[in-house]
């Protein structure tokens, strides 16, 4: 149960090599879906440098970061949390592929870009994220609520 006066603001980055985008397998509630890696912003920390912590805690690769490609919401009907998502784009620029043994992350894998649509992937922006890989439009970046 998230505080709710406190509002999550998480980043995610989309990293891509050889046709492959980068994805994290979570597990909760006997569910098992897959996001882009990332994770909570702590105060004091920018964006980018959340996005890069995160992304080395949850992969052991070491990134740079890109442009802000979206932004999203989670708010579920009940209203319990309230998480702010920033997209960004970024390149691995060293480390090995390797997930740490944590309680929640499972596996961390290179999917081809085409498979995407066969995936459960939350937050539910995969037809964005296709749209931007495949042709680099961008048609809106508020994405608006994404609770599933």
């Amino acid at each position: 149960m998230g505080n709710a006066s406190a509002i999550r603001n998480r980043v995610a980055v989309l990293l891509i090599e050889d046709g492959k985008v980068l994805l994290v397998q979570h597990e909760k509630y006997g569910r098992r879906y897959w996001l882009l890696p990332g994770g909570g912003v702590e105060y004091g920390e920018t964006l980018e440098e959340a996005a890069c912590r995160e992304v080395q805690e949850e992969t052991n690769l070491e990134i740079t970061v890109e442009d802000l490609l979206f932004v999203s919401e989670s708010i579920p009907p009940d209203r319990h949390r309230h998480v702010i998502n920033y997209y960004f784009e970024g390149k691995v620029t060293g480390g090995e592929l390797r997930v740490p043994e944590e309680r929640v992350l499972k596996h961390a894998q290179w999917h081809w870009i085409e498979d995407l649509p066969h995936l459960t992937i939350y937050p539910t922006i995969t037809r964005e994220l296709l749209e931007w890989v495949q042709t680099g439009r961008i048609v809106k970046r508020s994405l608006g609520n994404r609770w599933e």
